[in-house]
């Protein structure tokens, strides 16, 4: 394995790695910690919980969003990119995918935040379901983007609308 096949590795699982992470995090703060706090503790128990919780996990949160974005852009401009070059539905999605991300981060960033400014958010239901549907989307995209064919596996002269269906596909009856 060369040096640009280790790196392109390491960008991958730490893309991966940060998925599980802060995905798997706020999935469990919604679903299980919060609902918990709320039928366990009192208003000032719950409270003190919740911004000794937030203190912490926004040191999780915000180092994970830069690698996300960093191993990323790694990986689609190193590797799926020059894979899929000409295949618009794939670069379409990847953007689509982009500007999700970008909005799951924010709502990451304003959801973790310690700030007076974003207690409303915090304590209402709308944000953190916007932010798990958000996580949902991006691993049903990323996941149809990994499955979709690379360029070198689809027919080169396959009719318009048709360049992202794999050549075996093509030649079925």
């Amino acid at each position: 394995m060369d040096s640009n096949e280790l790196i392109a590795l390491a960008m991958r699982w730490i893309h991966v790695l940060c998925a599980v992470a802060v995905g798997g995090s706020i999935l469990f703060h919604w679903l299980i910690l919060r609902p918990a706090a709320n039928k366990s503790l009192t208003p000032d128990q719950h409270r003190a919980l919740r911004d000794a919780i937030m203190k912490r996990w926004k040191m999780m949160i915000h180092p994970s969003i830069v690698l996300f974005l960093v191993s990323g852009f790694y990986n689609y401009i190193k590797v799926a990119a020059p894979l899929h070059d000409g295949q618009g539905l794939y670069h379409a999605l990847f953007g689509v995918k982009f500007l999700v991300a970008l909005a799951v981060f924010a709502l990451a960033i304003v959801l973790t935040s310690t700030r007076k400014w974003s207690e409303k958010w915090r304590e209402g239901r709308l944000g953190w379901a916007l932010l798990a549907v958000g996580i949902v989307v991006l691993v049903l995209i990323g996941g149809y983007m990994k499955r979709m064919p690379d360029a070198a596996s689809v027919a080169p002269n396959a009719p318009a609308g048709l360049q992202d269906v794999p050549a075996a596909y093509l030649r079925m009856n």
